[in-house]
């Protein structure tokens, strides 16, 4: 809101106020006086602080001091200095000044000045120089008004009069037979409509060369209308403009304004709420949009608040939403879920309230007691033990992974391919066209299966492999089932070396390549010793001799140190030769 300071220098020039003494000077000096006012006022703004610069300003002239329609206005762009003052020539925007009709009545008329399209400043007193009084007796000639004067009347039936030589005479005299439209006068900037035949007045549509105003004449924006309007058709608000591939266009704003009284500032303050269509999707191959309500107080620019409806209809509600209570379809809106996962609390709310949901224990894709599992990127997860009836199911009929007995027998299956009635299984390998080569477990340069307790670790059944691998096999040195080494030595002729081996404890090529970290010792004829590297006094051994003469062969084992050692003995009763033997360590 601005408002403007009247200049006590305020300049009347009326010398062309009556067109008879225009018309005499004009005759003598062929010059017209132009009919402007020079006024001169102040910029402010609603802090009382002068305004610099350009602002749009609009006169207008009334006949009263404080009510009534203007009978003239004009809207100028003023440049103001540094102070806020600028001076300007009423009637400059319009190429006849100001009309000769304003003061031929001799009638008082008054000032109102509107900045930016801002209040009305209080209405300010027109007062005559004497340069405009001398104009005001100019309106006679010899003390006689121009309406005195007028040429006798010819022959015809047609009627002259004198016409002044400032006002154009180019108009052409109606066609014979019509009717000549006739008017008591109209208001400026009004536009005319027949309220006869034959007879023109002001309409109720004001147009000021800027702004149209309907029911009013004081527009404050580019049409503004005062009363009841109906549309008996489509209203379309636009597109500010078309989208392109960088970005989406809104449409056209629909604006609502309430006036509210603010106690701390004593100001009136606009509040807007504001319609618009807005894009969605832009640039893609389902693009689309929404409507969204947006709210802005006094001059701030109204922004979104979070209530939108989508293409489709749905709504989307504002954070803080509260749903009516009582006689509504919704009276109240609770959460439940299991207590071992989750912790709810303000359910239900009935009126108004909060509820809030969270979790125990976060989801993980980590082995986390009492987490609910989340598969990271790859689809993975870690996990202890997993227990299932049917955990993961192989093929049509099998069982890829089983964890519990279907049978009566006692013992559960680790992993199984088929059902068996019998004891359960770790791994379980079974060829279904009934020919041998089935594979429990295949693996490949790792350890392929790990049994724990008591139960079996690769069962095979029939002629299908219990297990199968392609390197080799490891275990506790403390644990049975599996060779820990195994030697083949030949103890026929020297020199005696080990000729194969296996060793447990090494991995690799190391394990299987002689002498597989073993020390073969001959103490006496058919008396050696075999150093494993490892105790093997406690684990079981066996051994086997190939003889090349018949006749009672034994080989003694015989532990030459309990804690890593132990030695091959033969017995010499009998014909013996030297021959090569066995040795295996479980």
């Amino acid at each position: 809101m601005m408002r403007t300071t009247v200049c006590l220098t305020l300049c009347l020039l009326m010398i062309t106020c009556t067109l008879p003494l225009v018309a005499q000077n004009s005759a003598v000096t062929g010059a017209v006086v132009p009919r402007l006012v020079n006024y001169s006022g102040r910029v402010l703004d609603v802090d009382g602080k002068p305004l610099v610069g350009i602002a749009g300003v609009t006169f207008s002239i009334y006949k009263d001091q404080y009510e009534g329609s203007p009978l003239w206005l004009e809207t100028q762009n003023v440049t103001a200095n540094s102070k806020g003052n600028y001076t300007i020539q009423l009637g400059a925007t319009r190429p006849e000044g100001l009309p000769l009709e304003l003061f031929s009545s001799g009638e008082a008329r008054w000032l109102g000045v509107r900045v930016n399209g801002g209040e009305e400043a209080p209405r300010v007193l027109l007062l005559s120089v004497p340069y405009a009084l001398k104009a005001a007796d100019a309106e006679t000639i010899g003390g006689l008004p121009p309406s005195a004067f007028v040429l006798a009347a010819p022959s015809t039936s047609t009627t002259s009069v004198m016409v002044p030589t400032s006002i154009p005479t180019t108009a052409q005299s109606p066609a014979t037979g019509t009717t000549p439209v006739t008017t008591a006068g109209g208001t400026i900037n009004k536009l005319a409509k027949f309220d006869a035949s034959a007879d023109i007045t002001s309409s109720q549509i004001f147009d000021n060369g800027t702004s149209v105003g309907v029911g009013n004449t004081a527009p404050a924006a580019k049409l503004d209308v005062s009363g009841t309007s109906i549309f008996r058709g489509l209203l379309t608000l636009p597109a500010l403009s078309a989208a392109t591939a960088s970005a989406g266009k809104n449409s056209q704003p629909m604006n609502f304004t309430a006036s509210t009284f603010n106690s701390s500032t004593k100001k009136a303050v606009n509040e807007n709420f504001r319609w618009q269509a807005e894009a969605v999707g832009n640039d893609s191959t389902a693009p689309s949009g929404m409507l969204n309500l947006l709210f802005g107080s006094g001059t701030a620019t109204p922004t979104e608040t979070g209530l939108s409806i989508s293409s489709q209809g749905l709504i989307t509600f504002a954070a803080g939403q509260t749903f009516p209570s009582g006689s509504g379809s919704v009276t109240s809106v609770g959460l439940t879920a299991p207590t071992s996962d989750f912790t709810v609390s303000g359910s239900p709310v009935t009126t108004s309230g909060t509820l809030n949901f969270a979790w125990n224990v976060a989801p993980t894709n980590a082995a986390t007691a009492n987490a609910i599992v989340k598969r990271d990127s790859t689809g993975s997860f870690s996990a202890g033990s997993i227990v299932a009836s049917l955990g993961v199911t192989g093929a049509s009929t099998a069982v890829g992974v089983y964890g519990e007995s279907t049978g009566t027998v006692s013992g559960d299956n680790g992993v199984q391919g088929v059902t068996f009635a019998g004891p359960g299984s770790g791994v379980a390998g079974f060829n279904n066209s009934g020919a041998p080569g089935g594979i429990g477990v295949y693996g490949q340069g790792d350890t392929a299966m790990y049994a724990y307790g008591t139960t079996t670790g690769v069962f095979g059944h029939g002629s299908a492999y219990g297990f199968a691998t392609d390197g080799n096999v490891q275990q506790a040195r403390t644990a049975g089932g599996w060779a820990k080494a195994m030697v083949v030595v030949n103890g026929q002729a020297a020199p005696y070396t080990i000729v194969s081996c296996f060793n447990s404890t090494l991995s690799g090529a190391a394990a299987t390549t002689p002498p597989c970290g073993f020390t073969l010792t001959e103490f006496a004829p058919g008396e050696f010793e075999t150093n494993f590297g490892f105790q093997v006094s406690d684990r079981f051994w066996a051994g086997t001799v190939y003889a090349f003469q018949s006749g009672p062969k034994i080989i003694t084992l015989t532990p030459s140190a309990p804690d890593t050692l132990f030695s091959t003995t033969y017995d010499l009763s009998g014909n013996f030769v030297g021959s090569y033997f066995h040795i295996i360590v479980y």
